[in-house]
């Protein structure tokens, strides 16, 4: 574990990851179309866009028919959230591991989670509280940072020590820090949980992508930077 003390505070940030974030190819033409791949029919669901970040999704959730609940741990994400879905989705702020007394029981069809989970330190009550908002056989869809996303950590200390590290976002002019694990560390506490995984994504990055950045379609092509699952919790 590494002495930086936090995963990054998105509030000093919301602005400009806003303003660029939906242009971004790793995002828009990468991370975007296999997330939704992966949704079910969204139509007359409820949902729940755990880390909703700037709002993309839960606009998206929306414009297909979902009822839509959003959250978001940072006030300036919560609020350019709520300046885009204008009215038709409750926002609110808050800790996707701990939304008891906010948000009841078995509220949700669907819970989907956006590049969230690396910056939470405790995945088990993270998940555990995925399972208790979900109905019974309901659906859970993440993404989140690939466990050999970043290579130098792999070799030192080593791919199964968990630990929190700093990145330089060249596309954001940011140092960010979030969490680096084994895949283990997603997958059993999704167990643990009570989930199934119905399917796991290592995606090849598009043509499209290919065109837009060349030198990131080459990188990803070599080294996946996402993770994707589906899974379903399983029935009481």
């Amino acid at each position: 574990m590494t002495s930086v003390p936090e995963t990054t505070d998105y509030d000093t940030i919301a602005g400009r990851y806003s303003a660029m974030i939906d242009e971004r190819p790793w995002n828009a033409l990468y991370e975007r179309p296999t997330t939704l791949h992966l949704l079910p029919p969204v139509d007359n669901i409820d949902v729940l866009d755990a880390g909703c970040g700037h709002g993309w999704y839960a606009d998206w959730l929306m414009c297909h028919g979902a009822r839509v609940v959003a959250v978001d741990r940072s006030a300036a994400m919560v609020a350019l959230a709520q300046k885009r879905v204008a009215g038709r989705a409750r926002v609110i702020q808050g800790d996707v591991s701990n939304l008891q007394g906010i948000l009841g029981d078995e509220t949700f069809d669907l819970v989907l989670s956006s590049l969230v989970l690396h910056y939470l330190a405790d995945l088990p009550a993270v998940f555990s509280e995925y399972a208790r908002l979900l109905r019974p056989t309901g659906t859970l869809v993440f993404s989140t940072h690939h466990p050999v996303h970043d290579q130098v950590s792999i070799l030192d200390p080593g791919y199964l020590n968990a630990e929190l590290i700093e990145e330089e976002w060249g596309w954001l002019g940011q140092k960010m820090r979030y969490y680096r694990r084994p895949l283990r560390d997603l997958t059993d506490p999704l167990a643990d949980a009570g989930f199934v995984i119905e399917r796991m994504c290592e995606p090849t990055p598009s043509e499209e992508l290919r065109l837009k950045d060349p030198k990131g379609y080459d990188r990803l092509c070599r080294l996946p930077a996402f993770i994707f699952v589906r899974a379903r919790k399983g029935s009481s």
